[in-house]
C-alpha cells in the first residue's frame, strides 16, 4: 500500500514538473523539469531494545514450554504482586494448596479445543512493559497481554489479561 502510495505521488510529481512543448510541425514533445527530488524512507518497524528482546524470549519460552504448569517456574518468573493474584484465583476455584497457582490465567480460559496445538504464534511489544501474544491453546487462536518487568537483572511476568478466544 505504501509503496503505491508513494509511486503515485512521484507521478504526480514527475507530470506536475513535466512542460509540453507543440513545435508547430504536429509534433509534440515532453521536456522534463531536471530537479532532483529526495524521498526519506519511513521505517515501519521500531527497532527493539535487548529487555523487549528478552521479554519475547521469556513469554514464548514461558507459554511454549508450557512453564505456567510449574509452580517453581511460576515462583522464579513471576512477580510477588502477580503470584498473589494467581494464588487468589487458585483457592477462589479449588480447595486452597499451599504451591498452587492459577498458571490458566495464561492461557485461554477455554475447556476443550479442536486440537491440542499449544504454541506462542506472536508476540508483540505494547508500551510501559506491555506485550500482546498471539497463541493457539488447544487449537484455539487467543490473545493475551501480560506486563513484564525488570527486577535487579531479572525480568519477572508482574500482571496477566487474558483476552478473549
Amino acid at each position: 500500500m505504501r509503496k503505491t502510495l508513494l509511486t503515485v505521488l512521484c507521478m504526480g510529481a514527475l507530470y506536475a514538473s513535466a512542460s509540453v512543448l507543440c513545435n508547430g510541425t504536429g509534433e509534440t514533445s515532453v521536456v522534463m523539469n531536471q530537479k532532483a527530488v529526495s524521498v526519506k524512507a519511513t521505517p515501519t518497524k521500531k527497532a527493539l531494545s535487548k529487555d523487549e528482546r528478552a521479554a519475547i524470549s521469556l513469554i514464548t519460552t514461558m507459554y511454549n514450554s508450557k512453564g505456567f504448569e510449574n509452580s517453581a517456574y511460576l515462583k522464579s518468573h513471576c512477580t510477588k504482586k502477580l503470584l498473589k493474584v494467581l494464588k487468589t484465583a487458585y483457592d477462589n476455584e479449588y480447595d486452597s494448596q499451599p504451591d498452587a497457582y492459577a498458571g490458566w490465567l495464561f492461557r485461554s480460559g477455554a475447556q476443550d479445543g479442536p486440537s491440542n496445538a499449544h504454541k506462542v504464534l506472536r508476540v508483540v511489544s505494547l508500551s510501559n512493559n506491555w506485550y500482546q501474544y498471539t497463541f493457539l491453546d488447544m487449537g484455539l487462536k487467543c490473545t493475551n497481554k501480560v506486563k513484564v518487568v525488570k527486577v535487579g537483572n531479572k525480568l519477572l511476568f508482574d500482571e496477566i489479561k487474558q483476552g478473549k478466544i
